[in-house]
C-alpha cells in the first residue's frame, strides 16, 4: 500500500516537473490530450482486469451494479436539484445573471434622468 502510494506520489511529482520547468506557457501541446485520453483507457482496461480476476465481485456484480446504478442516479438528480436551489437562492438564471437586476434595469437604448425629455 505504502509503495503504491509512493509511486503515485513521484508520478505526481514528475507531471509538475513536467508541466512547470519543461513545457513553455502559453504554448498549444495537442499530444496532451491524447496522453490523458491514452491513460484512462489503459486505467479502465484495468480496473476491469481486476474485477474480472476477482469471483467474489464476479458472482455478486448484479447487485452492485445496481446499487452503483441507483446511488449514480441519486448523485446525478440530488446535484440538479441542490444547483437549482442554489440559482434560486442567489437570484441566477440559467446562464448565472442575477433576475433581479434585470427586471430594475434600464432597457437597452435608455437613458438615464437628467437630460431632455
Amino acid at each position: 500500500m505504502l509503495s503504491s502510494l509512493a509511486l503515485y506520489l513521484i508520478f505526481i511529482a514528475g507531471g509538475i516537473f513536467t508541466g512547470a520547468k519543461l513545457l513553455k506557457p502559453g504554448r498549444n501541446y495537442p499530444w496532451i490530450g491524447r496522453l490523458q485520453t491514452a491513460a484512462l483507457v489503459l486505467l479502465i482496461f484495468t480496473m476491469g482486469v481486476t474485477v474480472g480476476a476477482d469471483r467474489r465481485v464476479l458472482s455478486s456484480l448484479a447487485t452492485l451494479g445496481m446499487q452503483a446504478f441507483l446511488i449514480s442516479i441519486l448523485a446525478v438528480a440530488g446535484s440538479v436539484v441542490f444547483v437549482f436551489a442554489g440559482r434560486k437562492l442567489m437570484g441566477l438564471d440559467r446562464r448565472g445573471i442575477r433576475t433581479a437586476a434585470r427586471g430594475r434595469g434600464r432597457k437597452h437604448g435608455e437613458e438615464t434622468g437628467g437630460g431632455r425629455r
